[in-house]
């Protein structure tokens, strides 16, 4: 049986993420620091572990990595609702968190891919805009760095250690960067890829993306979008590994 291992168990879209993967028969590792998510995590049947990603260091996540030796892990944490109150938590968990798991992983040696959750316009802002991005998009992005701009520079920062560390690391990585999201619920449907940021997409429908990268080896090394669409999730990520979407081309970096 396949085994997947997620930090950030406790998070909105980590449960929708393991609820899923469960249901189709992996065995899930959920990473956690509270032991009060433990039993909402047991009822999805996942099996939760606790461990602080700003308390450990590398060779403290490596040696769990190496005790569960799973095919597959999703980096899924973040500062959230606390980095509200402590902005501090965007470097410490969404990047510097990121980072040390990365550093884990080449250090156990035992599970090479890696799925990270990223957001959309993580970018060098002193460069150029995508280019497929509209007036919308545009606006959008200015709106998302205007509010959350430690957050924005977090994330784009552990992008960045990961694609360029990893001729070192050597780790078979996808890059998801969902937009805003909505309260819509499940639509099964998405669009992916170059796609830019609207309409918004629900967490639901982004987990079933997730799902669809664990499954669909072919997307490793690809770095894309995803937005609300037309498109059922399935297709819409074998399109992005058809078409190998890297949207962190060189000169947004």
């Amino acid at each position: 049986m396949s085994s997947v291992l997620i930090f950030g168990g406790s998070g909105k879209l980590a449960k929708l993420i393991t609820e899923r993967l469960v249901q189709k028969g992996y065995t899930v590792y959920s990473i956690i620091r509270r032991q009060e998510h433990i039993p909402t995590l047991q009822q999805l049947g996942a099996i939760p572990i606790i461990q602080s990603l700003e308390d450990s260091s590398v060779t403290d996540l490596a040696s769990v990595i190496k005790s569960k030796a799973p095919d597959t892990i999703i980096f899924a944490a973040g500062g959230g609702l606390r980095a509200m109150k402590d902005p501090s938590l965007n470097q410490t968990v969404d990047r510097d968190g990121a980072i040390k798991v990365f550093d884990a992983m080449a250090e156990a040696g035992c599970t090479k891919r890696l799925i990270l959750i990223s957001t959309i316009d993580a970018r060098d802002r002193s460069k150029a805009a995508p280019t497929w991005y509209n007036d919308e998009d545009l606006e959008t992005c200015s709106q998302l760095w205007g509010m959350l701009p430690k957050y924005m520079k977090a994330k784009f920062e552990a992008d960045k250690n990961l694609v360029e560390g990893n001729v070192k690391r050597g780790l078979k990585f996808t890059i998801i960067r969902p937009t805003w999201y909505n309260e819509g619920g499940w639509t099964g449907k998405v669009e992916a890829g170059k796609v830019g940021t609207a309409p918004k997409v629900s967490r639901e429908d982004v987990a079933d993306v997730f799902v669809s990268c664990v499954e669909e080896s072919d997307t490793i090394g690809k770095i894309f979008e995803v937005k609300g669409g037309n498109v059922l999730v399935k297709n819409a990520v074998r399109r992005v590994a058809e078409d190998k979407i890297d949207v962190f081309e060189e000169r947004y970096r």
